[in-house]
């Protein structure tokens, strides 16, 4: 990550959001993030086409691995990608309102509603219920975007594809999804929840579901 994009990565012994908010208040940027409290794997601030991804060091190294590619997707997909849309319809001065140093003019309110861009400084999407869950459908949208392409950078599906899923004897579809989550979690080196949920998509995918022979059971 740190060779092929402007990045640079901390670990906290405990990160928070209370933690993140404190270390940019240390670094002179009062910044709040309007949103309560609680733990966080990983956290993304990005300024001026660079960025900085926190992460809780106490995670285990699948955790930390996939939270690294998780934020970093989020880096290319919701940070760099609408500026350089941007750049290519109304050119490099509307970086100036990326970064906050001015207003949007109509020209450019009007441009990003065309190319489908929000003209603005970048917010991350930190936002959750009391118990973690999403709740918002563009929060949720963009957390699975993020997702896909972590996914995709730590274990291609095309190299998952090609590794035996199935035990010899064994061919049932339940078979295929224990295989999958196998193989995720130890040639690729996935989360197991990542890996269970990931696995089940997987076989899903490839054999479309169980028989109806498993499906109504024994």
């Amino acid at each position: 990550m740190l060779w092929a994009l402007p990045i640079a990565v901390l670990k906290f012994p405990r990160l928070s959001v209370s933690e993140v908010e404190a270390w940019l208040e240390r670094r002179g940027i009062p910044y709040r993030l309007n949103c309560t409290d609680r733990r966080l794997r990983g956290c993304l601030i990005a300024y001026a086409d660079r960025g900085c991804i926190l992460l809780d060091g106490t995670d285990s190294p699948n955790e930390l691995r996939f939270s690294l590619a998780h934020e970093a997707a989020h880096f290319v997909l919701d940070y760099l990608e609408p500026r350089r849309r941007a750049v290519d319809r109304l050119g490099e001065g509307v970086l100036e309102v990326f970064d906050g140093r001015r207003l949007p003019t109509v020209d450019e309110r009007v441009g990003g509603v065309l190319s489908g861009t929000t003209i603005g400084v970048h917010a991350h999407l930190m936002a959750r219920g009391p118990d973690g869950d999403l709740g918002c459908g563009d929060i949720a949208g963009t957390e699975h975007r993020a997702d896909q392409l972590a996914l995709e950078l730590l274990a291609p599906a095309s190299e998952v594809h090609r590794r035996p899923w199935r035990a010899r004897g064994r061919t049932s579809f339940q078979a295929a999804v224990e295989g999958a989550i196998r193989v995720l979690a130890e040639d690729f080196g996935l989360p197991p929840a990542v890996a269970d949920r990931y696995g089940r998509y997987l076989a899903r995918k490839r054999y479309g579901g169980p028989s109806f022979r498993e499906w109504i059971g024994p």
